[in-house]
């Protein structure tokens, strides 16, 4: 028999009660002489760390469900809006109050510094107002590298773009810049910030995809009647 006794370690300890989980039910006087350092060099005892565990714990717990909650009033808020923003364009007949109803939204509802709808067609087109209108070839000249790899643009604008899409004295810094997805004419959905970090390049784009599709669908319903 070697008389040297083996060494225990920290894992053998984790290993035992591990093993043995109801050990300090067995054993409850052991809770009472453990003591455990904080910090701040004072001691406390085993039962007293395991309330402040189960303490901070609960604040956590109170904090992601206090957290969870808001996200879902702020989702619940947002799917209102959405819902009348849908009511209010399928009620229109025009493609400059569709156009308009969106731009308001954005603006008065979601509190967007800026935004634009325009439609790639020649001047005088389908009634609409003049500062709807980008004519096809400048169209191409802004958009086209845009709209290279994704339908919508996200993150930082040139200086040659800002001033196209928003007017130069808007001073955009950041934009999210949508294609519409109407099989009748082509155009663009454009929300603009003076603010870098409104618009970066991996902002989810869920919503503002939704609102282009119906938008898009009732484009497509109002210019058979409006060009027939």
């Amino acid at each position: 028999m070697s008389i040297f006794k083996k060494k225990i370690t920290d894992s053998d300890v984790l290993d035992f009660l591990e093993k043995n989980p109801n050990f300090f039910i067995s054993h409850p006087e052991i809770l009472e002489i453990l003591e455990i350092k904080h910090v701040s060099g004072e001691a406390t005892s085993l039962i007293e760390k395991q309330v402040e565990i189960i303490k901070t714990k609960n604040l956590d717990v109170s904090s992601k469900l206090s957290q969870f909650l808001e996200n879902a009033e702020h989702n619940q808020n947002l799917f209102i809006k959405i819902q009348n923003l849908v009511l209010q364009m399928i009620s229109e007949t025009s493609l400059n109050s569709l156009a308009t109803a969106v731009e308001v939204f954005f603006h008065e509802e979601l509190k967007t510094e800026i935004c634009k709808v325009y439609f790639f067609t020649p001047d005088g087109s389908y009634g609409l107002d003049s500062e709807k209108i980008v004519t096809p070839e400048i169209a191409t000249s802004i958009f086209s590298d845009l709209f290279k790899e994704n339908d919508i643009a996200l993150g930082g604008v040139t200086d040659e773009v800002s001033g196209m899409v928003f007017g130069a004295k808007a001073n955009i810094k950041e934009a999210a810049i949508g294609k519409l997805k109407s099989s009748k004419i082509a155009g663009t959905l454009a929300l603009g910030s003076s603010e870098l970090g409104k618009f970066p390049k991996d902002s989810e784009t869920l919503f503002l995809e939704f609102v282009i599709s119906v938008f898009s669908n009732q484009i497509d319903k109002i210019l058979p009647a409006t060009d027939g």
